[in-house]
């Protein structure tokens, strides 16, 4: 079966998610589902499924270990179409907010 090509023209969402200790952590996701914010909340989930059964030792998941109960607040920066478009706006937000959380593109 061959693979299919990942589309470019996808809508994708910025999102932030900051805990009760002002932690934060800007990510993107494609947006797969009708609602935005369910979809954050699924990529949400994916993230305390990997960082607790995943050996990464990326900040977010190193965080994540003991605090998967924490209070943890999710917002939607921006929804916006486009791969590349989505990839060099999320590269901008992180090197101009510097969250505390993302170690990529800071630097």
């Amino acid at each position: 079966m061959a693979r299919r090509t990942p589309r470019k023209d996808c809508n994708y969402i910025i999102y932030e998610m900051t805990d009760e200790f002002g932690h934060n952590y800007i990510g993107l996701t494609r947006k797969s589902l009708p609602n935005a914010n369910k979809t954050v909340l699924e990529r949400w989930r994916k993230h305390k499924s990997r960082a607790r059964n995943e050996d990464r030792q990326w900040p977010l998941y190193q965080y994540l270990k003991d605090r998967l109960d924490g209070v943890w607040e999710h917002k939607i920066i921006t929804v916006i179409r486009g791969r590349a478009e989505a990839y060099d706006l999320e590269r901008s937000l992180v090197k101009a907010q510097k969250p505390t959380l993302n170690d990529q593109y800071i630097g």
